[in-house]
């Protein structure tokens, strides 16, 4: 309720301390807290929609961040929705979209340079 105090005088809503994680500084610790909480909110938006079952962090955030942003942001999310969903980080970096579309363009062109069929437009 909003009458009970968390220890040293804090309200229920208030911030509260953030341990160092994975060898961070606390201002470290507490950046990845907040970006964790803001990945979390975006991700149950999407995840209560889509239901995905796994949310992958790519680009360079998920990179740099890592497994342990990965653990914060699952942390978080189980506590915003109540579809089980598994967080990882990954690995690609931020060329990832674009390799993908090099690889899925050239699988397109052998396709149709093989088939003896007209190129579709």
């Amino acid at each position: 309720s909003p009458a009970e105090a968390e220890p040293g005088g804090a309200g229920p809503g208030a911030a509260r301390p953030v341990a160092p994680v994975g060898g961070t500084s606390d201002a470290g610790a507490r950046f990845l807290a907040a970006l964790a909480e803001g990945i979390a909110v975006g991700a149950a938006s999407v995840v209560a929609v889509l239901d995905p079952g796994c949310v992958v962090l790519g680009g360079e955030v998920g990179r740099a961040g890592g497994e342990v942003l990965a653990g914060l942001v699952a942390e978080r999310l189980a506590r915003l929705s109540p579809l089980p969903t598994e967080v990882r980080a990954g690995g690609l970096g931020g060329s990832a979209v674009l390799r993908g579309a090099l690889l899925t363009a050239r699988d397109r062109a052998q396709d149709e340079l093989w088939s003896g069929r007209p190129p579709r437009p």
